[in-house]
């Protein structure tokens, strides 16, 4: 979940911020809590250090933006914050309350769009989940959750840190779900691990932190080693 907060004195720009982030969360599935404020005011009233992002116009009347980031960092050193503006002249005043990033308005979604991918990545947050069918309803799987997914009897098996999912769909379409998340590697037929969850790299198998071990395809084993050796270096470099 992404706690975030959008604080500007002016109800067009905190509509136009809302819509660009639940729009942004939508497309990437990501959930998101999100709590609107029309004054730093009403944003310190009753704080609590729960936001991972905060968006701050620096133009408000009452206490600025640069003010309220300033009470902010003196109960809260971890959040983001993201600055709006229609002039990057308070650029160099940002750097002492730590702010992560600016939009420069008018901006567009394209432009608030790189600058999440940028905080997801400083955050790193295990937020994204994928839907799928089991018996008749929808249900939502967060990807953190998945260890590893394998096919039977035309089910595809979702096994979780919770329980067993099984959704009636080909596994090939299944694969289609998650293949823009590095995390997954494709192992063996019909068989995919989140490589977060391997401990140990064997001659033939990957052993698991559960204590299970999945098989390696014998004649893709030099490909698949070198997949999960890329995936480590990485991850050991901040890079996934």
């Amino acid at each position: 979940m992404i706690f975030a907060a959008i604080v500007d004195d002016l109800k067009q720009e905190r509509d136009l911020l809302k819509s660009y982030l639940e729009k942004y969360c939508q497309e990437n599935n990501l959930f998101i809590q999100l709590s609107i404020f029309s004054s730093g005011e009403e944003l310190l009233k009753d704080y609590t250090e729960k936001y991972d992002l905060i968006f701050l116009d620096i133009y408000m009347s009452g206490l600025t933006g640069l003010e309220t980031a300033k009470k902010i960092r003196e109960r809260d050193k971890n959040c983001l914050l993201i600055f709006s503006t229609t002039s990057p002249d308070f650029a160099i005043k940002s750097f002492r309350v730590r702010a992560f990033d600016y939009l420069l308005k008018p901006y567009n979604f394209t432009q608030f769009t790189e600058v999440m991918l940028l905080a997801e990545k400083s955050l790193k947050i295990s937020t994204r989940f994928i839907e799928v069918k089991e018996s008749r309803e929808m249900v939502k799987i967060f990807l953190r959750d998945i260890i590893y997914v394998d096919y039977s009897n035309h089910y595809v098996q979702i096994h979780t840190k919770e329980r067993l999912i099984k959704t009636y769909m080909y596994f090939a379409d299944f694969a289609l779900l998650v293949a823009k998340y590095p995390q997954f590697l494709h192992c063996y037929r019909n068989c995919l691990v989140n490589m977060e969850y391997i401990t140990a790299l064997q001659d033939n198998d990957f052993a698991l932190s559960t204590g299970e071990s999945l098989p390696i395809n014998r004649t893709k084993k030099v490909e698949i080693k070198q997949l999960y050796a890329n995936y480590a270096f990485k991850k050991l470099n901040g890079d996934v």
